[in-house]
């Protein structure tokens, strides 16, 4: 993964197509009313558009700093992820959340996945 960012709502990416909800496991036409994530995966062109009305629509992803991350699978953080994320390929990106408890948005080799640890606020 070489990089990623935000696209506010009523923006249009340069590439149209689809979205997809890794909480749903659902792939839909892109929204250009609702903020979206948008993964460089590396290749000429490739970029994953991720949204989820729901999750983005917390205060936390409105102000300030967007708490959001690569994590790299070689780096020590990675071994608390293992257990939950299964078929794990390549980097992750972890989402804050407003309780404080991260997510991990990953790859399995077919489509982007959430893992959530069992953690407490």
């Amino acid at each position: 993964m070489d990089r990623l960012w935000l696209l506010p709502a009523a923006s249009q990416p340069a590439a149209r197509g689809r979205a997809v909800d890794p909480w749903r496991r659902l792939q839909r036409p892109f929204d250009p009313a609702a903020l979206a994530l948008v993964i460089d995966r590396g290749r000429a062109g490739d970029c994953l558009l991720i949204q989820n009305r729901r999750f983005f629509a917390t205060p936390i992803w409105e102000d300030g700093e967007p708490p959001v991350h690569i994590l790299k699978r070689s780096s020590a953080p990675t071994r608390a992820w293992r257990k939950v994320a299964r078929g794990w390929r390549g980097d992750g990106v972890l989402l804050g959340t407003e309780a404080g408890i991260d997510i991990l948005l990953y790859w399995d080799g077919r489509q982007p996945r959430i893992a959530q640890r069992n953690e407490a606020p």
